[in-house]
């Protein structure tokens, strides 16, 4: 457990709208870099922005399962990745279209602290 601080998690706009208020409770990324079990880890504080500044959720990170996309889904229900996907195959679709073909994901969970959001956050350039 290298990483330290909250994981800073950056989403697309339907992505952070599906965390809010489509029962999406796991994120999906390439196994790699920042996203790696050096990174990703049970306990370690999440904070999910739609973009860069815009609205947050806090929470923590809850179970981490790494493998295989068809592994990832034989142990998480596609739904909770992908909440709009009708179907598993319909999932890994849209995860491959957003991640790529890779060897190893990570999927983990975001356990959210009850009721604590922020707005965009707001940059002042002082001259």
């Amino acid at each position: 457990m290298t990483g330290k601080g909250r994981l800073f998690l950056p989403l697309h706009g339907d992505a952070f709208i599906d965390f809010k208020e489509n029962g999406k409770k796991y994120e999906m990324r390439a196994c790699r870099g920042r996203y790696s079990p050096k990174f990703v880890y049970t306990g370690r504080e999440a904070e999910l922005r739609k973009g860069y500044s815009g609205e947050g959720i806090f929470g923590k990170i809850g179970r981490v399962v790494i493998g295989a996309l068809d592994s990832i889904f034989n142990e998480v229900e596609f739904k909770l990745v992908i909440p709009r996907a009708n179907s598993r195959q319909e999932a890994a679709m849209v995860v491959e279209q957003f991640l790529g073909q890779e060897q190893r994901y990570i999927a983990f969970e975001i356990v959210m602290n009850s009721g604590q959001t922020s707005q965009p956050r707001q940059y002042w350039l002082s001259f």
